[in-house]
Order: C-alpha cells, then sequence, then structure tokens
C-alpha cells in the first residue's frame, strides 16, 4: 500500500477513528495497530509476512534471554540474533549480487560458470525493519534499554505501518516508549500532521514524479544527449530523490502525528548546506545516526588519531551505499562520498548550528552541484550503465540546448518555498496566515496533487532499498 493512492487515503482515517476509539485500552489500541500495519505491510504481497513476525519474534525473544550484565550469555544471544538478521537480509538483498560479483571474478582467471541466477523477491523495506531490530537488540545488550515483555508493543516497534517500509529508523528509546503508554487525543498536533502529511505529497506527486519523468528520459541512453545534458540529469535526479524520500518521510512523520506518535525528523533542508559535512547531517539522519552509533563508534569513532577516524569515515560510507541496494555502483556511491568528507577529518570545523543565510546560496550552491554530480552514480542503472553516462560527460559536446527544461517550473517554487520554511520541521509546520488563506494554501496543493497525480504511476525510490 503506498502513500500516494487512494487505498491509502482510505486506510489512514479508518485506522485513525478506530485507534481513537480504544484509547483507554492500551493493549487493544495496540493490537489494532499491529494488525492494520500487518494489513498495511501484507498488501504488497502477505507471503512477506512471515520475514517481518520472524524478526519482530527472534529480536523480542532474544533480548528476553539476555541477562543484563554483558556476560557471555548475553553476548551469545545478541551476536546469534543479529547474524540471524543480517543472514535473511543477505540471502534476500544480495545473494545475487556475491553470485555475479564471484562469476565475474572467476571469468577473469577463464573460468566461466553456468551458475543460475536465484529469482528472489525482496521484501519491501527489508533493509529498514532489520536495522530497526538489531538496534533494539544491541541497545538491550549495551544497557540503554530494558527488555519489554509485551509482545505486541515491540511488534508495533517493529511494524509501525507510517514507517514501515521507509524510515525513519528508530531507536528503541525513542519509539517503543510511546507504545507502552497511554495516550490521549491532542488536536494541534493532528493538524500539524495533516499538514505535514499534505506537503509530503505534494513534493513526491507534485516535484518528485515531475522531475522523474525527464529523469528517465535523459538517462534511459546517454548517448542521445550532450554532455552538459548529463549534467542537468543530475541535478534533476537530485531533486527527485530528495523530494521523494523526504515526502515519503513527511507523510510518515505526519500519520504518527495523527496518532499522538512522535517519530524523529529524517531531513532537515540538505540542500540549504555550506559543505558536503553539514549536508550528511541533514540527508537521511536517522540512517547516519544508526551508522554512527553501531559502527562509527564501536570502531573507534575519532578517538583514536585522524588516520584512524579516516578509515571509519571510509568504512562507513562504503556500508551505507551497500545498504542502498546490491550493486557495485552503490558501493562506489558512498565510497566516493566518503572521501569528499576525508578534508573535515584531517581539517576539522566547528559544527554549524545555525540555518544558511543569503551570503552563503553560493556555497549552498556548490555543495549541491558536487551532491549531484556524485548521484549519477547512485542512480546508474549498473556499472554498464555507468560507464556510457561518464564517457558522455568525458567525450561528449559542452554546448547548452534546452533539453526538458519544463522542470524549472517545478524547481523554482519548491526550492524558494523550502528556503522560506527552513527555520521550521516542514515549510507548512505553522502558517502564519488568515483562515481563508491557509484553506486556499490547502486546496490549491490538493488541486496540484490529484491533477499531477492523473498520468503518473511512480513509486517511492526508496522502496526498492
Amino acid at each position: 500500500m503506498q502513500f500516494d493512492t487512494y487505498t491509502y487515503a482510505l486506510f489512514l482515517p479508518l485506522v485513525f477513528f478506530i485507534y481513537w476509539g480504544l484509547r483507554r485500552h492500551l493493549r487493544w489500541q495496540n493490537l489494532f495497530l499491529l494488525v492494520a500495519s500487518y494489513v498495511f505491510y501484507g498488501w504488497w504481497d502477505w507471503r512477506m509476512l512471515g520475514l517481518i513476525v520472524l524478526t519482530s519474534l527472534s529480536t523480542w525473544g532474544s533480548a528476553l534471554l539476555m541477562r543484563g550484565d554483558r556476560s557471555r550469555h548475553d553476548r551469545m544471544w545478541c551476536a546469534l540474533n543479529i547474524v540471524l538478521n543480517l543472514g535473511i537480509l543477505c540471502v534476500f538483498k544480495y545473494l545475487n549480487f556475491l553470485r555475479d560479483s564471484f562469476v565475474d571474478l572467476l571469468n577473469l582467471f577463464g573460468v566461466s560458470p553456468d551458475w543460475p541466477t536465484l529469482n528472489i523477491l525482496l521484501p519491501v523495506g527489508i533493509s529498514f525493519y532489520t536495522f530497526q531490530a538489531i538496534s533494539y537488540t544491541i541497545d538491550v545488550y549495551r544497557g540503554d534499554v530494558k527488555p519489554t515483555r509485551d509482545a505486541v508493543a515491540f511488534g508495533v516497534f517493529i511494524a509501525f505501518f507510517p514507517q514501515l517500509v521507509a524510515g525513519p529508523i528508530e531507536r528503541a528509546t525513542n519509539l517503543l516508549p510511546q507504545f507502552l503508554r497511554e495516550k490521549t487525543f491532542d488536536y494541534g498536533t493532528a493538524v500539524v500532521g495533516m499538514r505535514q502529511i499534505l506537503w509530503g505529497l505534494a513534493k513526491k506527486v507534485i516535484v518528485a514524479d515531475g522531475v522523474g519523468y525527464y529523469v528517465d528520459q535523459l538517462l534511459y541512453n546517454p548517448y542521445h544527449y550532450e554532455a552538459a545534458s548529463m549534467v542537468w540529469a543530475g541535478i534533476l535526479f537530485a531533486v527527485q530523490i530528495y523530494a521523494d524520500f523526504s515526502g515519503y518521510s513527511d507523510i510518515a512523520i505526519g500519520s504518527a502525528r495523527l496518532l499522538n506518535i512522535r517519530l524523529r525528523p529524517n531531513f532537515r533542508y540538505p540542500f540549504f548546506s555550506r559543505d558536503m559535512k553539514e549536508l550528511w547531517q541533514r540527508w537521511h539522519i536517522s540512517l547516519m545516526t544508526w551508522f554512527r552509533h553501531y559502527v562509527y563508534f564501536p570502531l573507534g569513532g575519532s578517538r583514536r588519531g585522524k588516520w584512524r577516524t579516516a578509515l571509519n569515515t571510509m568504512i562507513v560510507f562504503a556500508l551505507s551505499g551497500l545498504w542502498h541496494g546490491a550493486d557495485w555502483t552503490f558501493v562506489i556511491w558512498g565510497t566516493v562520498n566518503g572521501l569528499l568528507l576525508l578534508p573535515f577529518v584531517f581539517l576539522p570545523r566547528t559544527r554549524r548550528l545555525d540555518d544558511a543565510k543569503l551570503r552563503d546560496l553560493p556555497r549552498c550552491l556548490l555543495t549541491f552541484l558536487i551532491f549531484a554530480a556524485v548521484f549519477l552514480v547512485f542512480r546508474a542503472d549498473g556499472i554498464y550503465h555507468l560507464g556510457e553516462i561518464c564517457d558522455v560527460m568525458v567525450n561528449g559536446s559542452w554546448k547548452i540546448r534546452p533539453v526538458f527544461g519544463q522542470p524549472i517550473f517545478y524547481i523554482v517554487p519548491f526550492f524558494i518555498i523550502e528556503w522560506l520554511g527552513r527555520h521550521r520541521e516542514f515549510p507548512m509546520e505553522r502558517l502564519p496566515f488568515p483562515t481563508a488563506v491557509r484553506w486556499l494554501i490547502y486546496w490549491v496543493l490538493l488541486a496540484g496533487i490529484s491533477i499531477a497525480g492523473l498520468d503518473r504511476d511512480m513509486q517511492f525510490i526508496y522502496f526498492q532499498f
């Protein structure tokens, strides 16, 4: 079930009314949320439910078997559950990638094995809920959170439908306690949630899908276009993936607000960053936080000298690239981003806490262009397609011609609105207008979403991860 469908438009109000109808019965409320989340997830393919149930039960049970003293006994149960969940993830997401890579290696030595490719269906959102389950296991082992005996509440923590498929990836310290206490309906929170859902839908349907059509056309056959067109495609794709993924996050966070459940922000206006380090502090925050807590810090973080910090940074970004997909292009993309951050390891800067000003726009533009250029590697459909793009950019003409310029009409208003609202969690969080003007904005956005969605049926990009 996708957020930008009429099915979800019926599903969410139904969940809302039944959920609050059970507000005095916490256990029944959680049980209903669990069933609703499984219905939401099973809408794609009911066979996928077995994996998420297995992940939930193994993670919940292994945590209860730990004694809380970091003994060998605890390490065993922690390791077993991590290996189980990573094993499931590797089988469904990386088995064919490992098989193809090994075959390519053998081909270099003149060996050509005839091994069949396994037709394994990639479960939607498996990377997200697997990481969430692993974080709970490690947090219990470390003593950061106490294991819950409430299997239903824990099941909702893993399968909570707004953030199940594409995050944000939540830690148990923030999300799980919210399912263990009674909640009261808050009208103001619900209103903000509806605004956030509306803004997320506008970003996805109007901006991301509108720009995505031109990205697909430009990159389908790079040799039909010039080098300048490839640069334009990279810029468009950066806008597309940001509007698409942050739009999903807004809808997820807004849907949770309707149930008075708080999810952490996943984006903080990353394209208004003044350098690459700041950008990665604002982009896909929940994933980078996960890698920082469970990979970077255990490796030593920045406590063992600059060269070790550089190595840890490269490991984190290479793994984050591989997390995104089973292809060498993702590993290359992550590695290049890691290399771009190395200057900040050897020449550290004070972390910026303020938002960009008008005088910072040239630096923001340069950072965005670097980010967009690297994202062409992310968008490439394999190494061969990446080679075609690079060949056109190196050997093609740099003559600029008006190719697919229509997306400017999506991009310019979008960036203006984001710039004006950059001091808030999302631009429509608080609208300082009279009631009539606010409702006019709502209806204009709804009309734009309806019109733009008539001839488009584009899945959220991060569903494939």
